[in-house]
Formats: structure tokens, C-alpha cells, sequence
């Protein structure tokens, strides 16, 4: 899916909407939004210090939540550096997107 926009200058630009609504959900507090409190991901719960995860039980929580708003996960690629892990979560084949970068 794609909108277009136009710009500045009065161009018309096209967009990568799947790629803007997928930041936008992974973004979003679970019920933190008054218009659309289904909206988003329950980080706080996997940040509670009582509840243990594995990495993998989140991503997958990533892929069921963009699946439920009608976003497909080509791939997800995880890296450590400084304590950090980043997420890159592709949503076409690499060759067609730049991915979204989650942290």
C-alpha cells in the first residue's frame, strides 16, 4: 500500500504507508491513544521487571500485533551493540524496502 502526498513544492509524492503504520503501531503504548486505544504494543508489560521473556517470544509478539493490523513481516534482523538490541523489521524482500528499525 502506498499514499501520495504532495509536497513543498507541489510535487506529488509517493509514500511507503506500510512502513509509516507499522512505526506508528510499534510506536504507541497499548491503550495510551483516546481515539484508538487497540492501537499499539503492551511494552510495558515485557519491561516489568517480574515478568521473564525470551527475545523471541517478543519478535513474535512484534510480527502477531502487525499481522493483526493487516502489516505482512518479510524478515526481522537482530543485532546487539552497547547493551542494545536493534530490531530490523523488513516488510518487502530486502531488495524492496529499507526496512524499519526498532529499539
Amino acid at each position: 500500500m502506498i499514499d501520495i502526498a504532495v509536497e513543498a513544492n507541489g510535487e506529488l509524492g509517493i509514500y511507503d504507508s506500510q512502513t509509516n503504520k507499522a512505526a506508528n503501531i510499534l510506536g504507541v503504548q497499548l491503550g495510551s491513544l483516546e481515539y484508538a486505544q487497540e492501537i499499539g504494543i503492551d511494552l510495558d508489560y515485557f519491561l516489568n521487571p517480574a515478568f521473564k521473556f525470551e527475545d523471541q517470544s517478543f519478535q513474535s509478539y512484534l510480527v502477531q500485533v502487525l499481522a493483526n493490523n493487516g502489516i505482512n513481516v518479510a524478515a526481522i534482523a537482530s543485532t546487539v551493540q552497547n547493551l542494545y538490541q536493534d530490531l530490523k523489521i523488513n516488510l518487502t524482500p530486502e531488495e524492496q524496502s529499507s526496512g524499519l528499525i526498532a529499539r
